[in-house]
């Protein structure tokens, strides 16, 4: 029921399109995937002017030693990594929730909301799930001995434009864990490699072209949570031709929301360089510090959302 409220009211706001892009393809590594359950999940949210977003998170088969569920603690941090919210979420095995930043609090064992509600109106940022064992309450991770829950969890994320009508999708980055600890893809990465589509692509640049990145590191605790230290990228964009341009080098902190190509907005390609062709974004790490880039594309294509979520190449 909690679904088809969602889904029904956004279908009504006119925001859900054709576009609401995947990608098939998974990051090959031993500590993360897009296809297989993981212990936390890595999404975007944008609640900003006009903008809304939708969160989905599933456990299709984890359970805890003494109950079939597990607890998941949601954090939301905003672009400054100031934490705008947490809770937690009992999800039973092969349970499913649907979380509105709007509109959300946490859920106990009994599928019944409790504590206030909670309204990110307004913000963006990442949201970070994680997954830990639970009593036969579903109590919070913190209430619990914070045994974390390996292979538990996958996630959707929707961002939708309410001005013009379309909207990108695409699976939550899912990261493993060990002793523990939640792990980052292991090994240095050479360069980090998003698709786009041609900028100038109808409704036009000022329509809405989105890139979303937050440069993550382990805390204290053991988890991925994203880092006010940064990392600095070269950039260089290859077209359909192959020809290579290269772009004005870019800061990834905490969460970085950048255009592609539209004026005043941030863009990562700047108002003095034309490309009016599909490629590759390439993304060159400057260091090999510690850390691994989660970010996509998101672009308005006609009455279409597309979307690209970084891969790398070692």
């Amino acid at each position: 029921m909690r679904e088809g409220r969602i889904f029904a009211s956004l279908l009504a706001a006119g925001a859900l399109s054709l576009g609401l892009a995947g990608t098939a393809s998974a990051l090959v590594d031993d500590n993360a995937s897009l296809a297989q359950p993981a212990t936390e999940l890595v999404m975007p949210f944008d609640n900003s002017f006009n903008r809304a977003s939708y969160l989905i998170v599933s456990n299709p088969y984890a359970s805890s030693p003494a109950v079939a569920a597990v607890t998941t603690h949601w954090t939301f941090w905003g672009a400054d990594c100031q934490e705008l919210a947490n809770f937690s979420i009992c999800l039973t095995t092969n349970d499913t929730v649907v979380v509105d930043p709007t509109n959300m609090t946490a859920i106990g064992a009994d599928n019944k909301p409790s504590g206030p509600t909670i309204n990110l109106s307004g913000q963006r940022g990442i949201v970070t799930v994680t997954a830990y064992q639970t009593d036969t309450d579903c109590n919070p991770w913190d209430e619990t001995g914070r045994r974390l829950a390996q292979g538990a969890l996958v996630g959707t994320f929707t961002i939708a434009d309410l001005t013009y009508g379309y909207s990108i999708g695409n699976d939550a980055l899912g990261l493993f864990s060990a002793n523990n600890q939640v792990q980052l893809p292991s090994g240095d990465v050479r360069r980090y490699v998003l698709e786009t589509l041609n900028p100038t692509t109808e409704p036009g640049i000022e329509a809405g072209s989105l890139v979303i990145s937050s440069w993550l590191v382990i805390d204290k605790n053991g988890l991925a949570v994203p880092s006010d230290e940064g990392e600095e990228f070269w950039l260089t964009h290859h077209d359909n031709l192959e020809i290579a341009t290269s772009l004005p080098d870019i800061s990834v902190g905490c969460v970085e929301f950048n255009s592609i190509a539209s004026a005043g907005k941030q863009p990562i390609i700047p108002t003095y360089v034309t490309i009016n062709s599909s490629g590759i974004l390439s993304m060159w790490p400057k260091d090999a510090s510690d850390g691994f880039l989660f970010a996509l594309v998101g672009q308005a294509v006609g009455p279409y959302g597309f979307s690209s979520r970084a891969k790398v190449q070692r």
